[in-house]
């Protein structure tokens, strides 16, 4: 079942809300890694070749706010066990990014987070194994040996086991199904693009994974598994199969090549398929402005979102057919709110001017959560007013991880996103799982929305 991209971000770049609340615009650090070395400088994604400054990154430094010193990176990573024995699982895997922001070589942060030590050096298990074929992570083109590297910056390219100038290899790779493929950890990017634009949007996709590991952990791994791998008695899963995406040169590759698996393809800017667990986009057109580029961005995150989700966990294919459709967007909305940091290792989550918040503030509640949550992925795609509930969407999600009762909503919204995509639970499952009735939370929601106040002269 292919999902439609969702309706249009509303207000996008002409409306924005007071940081009333201190998760507006917060710093989200991640695992600095060979792919976040040059994320803080994406601006345009495959747009623009890899700036080659990249190359030789300087050595890691955080970029938060007051961070801990190396000193401290111990007792952070024991509060990040405490949350994992106090089942906060998304908390814990936050502390341990964390962690890593206060001393990059945290030997107990880098096991949970699956990372490998090699030779004195803290690597991916992709990147460890590329190591034994003495291949690097190259931020322009992927993965190559020292003598490739040379001979691509000097303008050859591999083809097979061919060496081949540039401009032929381009002409090798014009149409989608013989595109370049760019393998990381748990992506595998193919684009009739360039070489660059696929190992860009791979790295870039490493690092959205991350923040969803963090923000949603208990959703793909058991409170036990947690507890255990926080503990020390077990190791962190390692991902066999990447979730394949395809990143097309332009919008009427796209359309010619998914027309037929699906029909109103030409009104998508991007689209997972989740039966065939793909995720296709296509680069924005030369000279787009500042707005299309978010918008892409958004897209991008969006459907990721729901890759993610999908091929992760429970995973259950039709998630929301009958209930909870609200849910599933919502969450995949949320993602839509994320940008990368201006440096490495982190973005911003809940830009005021960003995604769909601003439409949710101005129209206020468009359906009762009751009503909400009882219907299912046709039901909700049939009304007009669909637009205004994915904006409600997007507002229920960030009230359940940032709103007055986060500490324990944050855990309840992930239950019940397993739930979903475990199974086909009722449109109840949220108010089991927070303990609250759909009255008590459609309060909640009033008075969350009555804290993001629009921005106007005065802030």
């Amino acid at each position: 079942m292919a999902r439609l991209v969702a309706p249009p971000i509303l207000l996008l770049l002409a409306a924005s809300l007071a940081p009333a609340q201190t998760w507006l615009g917060q710093v989200v650090p991640i695992a600095p890694d060979v792919y976040t070395e040059g994320l803080g400088q994406i601006a345009d994604w495959g747009l623009r070749k890899a700036d080659s400054s990249t190359e030789h990154a300087p050595p890691f430094q955080s970029a938060i706010p007051n961070p801990q010193s190396p000193i401290d990176a111990s007792a952070l990573f024991s509060q990040a066990q405490a949350a994992a024995e106090a089942g906060a699982s998304s908390e814990a895997f936050d502390l341990a990014a964390r962690t890593l922001h206060a001393d990059p070589d945290h030997p107990d942060a880098r096991r949970v987070l699956g990372y490998e030590l090699v030779e004195g050096v803290w690597r991916t298990p992709y990147e460890a194994f590329n190591g034994l074929k003495n291949a690097s992570w190259r931020p322009q083109y992927g993965w190559l040996t020292d003598d490739e590297n040379a001979r691509y910056k000097a303008g050859e390219r591999l083809y097979g086991r061919r060496w081949v100038t540039a401009e032929i290899d381009a002409a090798r790779h014009t149409e989608i199904e013989d595109g370049w493929t760019v393998r990381t950890d748990h992506f595998a990017v193919t684009t009739n693009h360039s070489l660059e634009a696929g190992a860009r949007l791979a790295a870039e996709l490493e690092g959205l994974f991350q923040v969803w590991r963090q923000a949603f952990a208990g959703y793909w791994l058991e409170d036990r598994e947690v507890r255990a791998l926080f503990a020390g008695d077990r190791m962190a899963r390692k991902r066999s199969r990447p979730m394949r995406v395809y990143y097309h040169r332009d919008k009427r590759g796209y359309v010619e090549h998914l027309r037929r698996r699906q029909p109103r393809i030409a009104e998508t800017l991007g689209i997972y398929f989740d039966d065939s667990r793909e995720a296709h986009f296509f680069a924005p057109p030369e000279g787009a402005d500042a707005a299309e580029l978010q918008l892409a961005r958004a897209t991008l995150y969006h459907e990721a979102a729901h890759q993610l989700f999908a091929e992760n966990g429970p995973g259950r294919r039709g998630a929301g057919r009958d209930a909870n459709f609200w849910l599933v967007e919502g969450a995949a909305c949320y993602f839509e709110l994320l940008a990368p940091g201006q440096e490495p290792a982190t973005y911003t989550l809940g830009n005021p001017a960003q995604g769909r918040l601003p439409s949710a503030v101005a129209r206020g509640p468009v359906l009762p959560l009751a009503e909400l949550a009882a219907m299912g992925q046709t039901d909700l795609q049939r009304r007009d007013d669909l637009a205004p509930i994915y904006a409600q969407a997007t507002g229920l999600v960030a009230m359940f991880r940032h709103g007055p009762h986060a500490a324990a909503d944050r855990e309840a919204l992930v239950r019940t996103l397993r739930a979903v995509y475990s199974g086909r639970p009722d449109g109840e499952e949220i108010v089991r799982q927070t303990g609250r009735s759909a009255a008590e939370l459609d309060e909640d929601y009033r008075r969350f929305l009555g804290e993001l106040v629009p921005a106007g002269p005065d802030h």
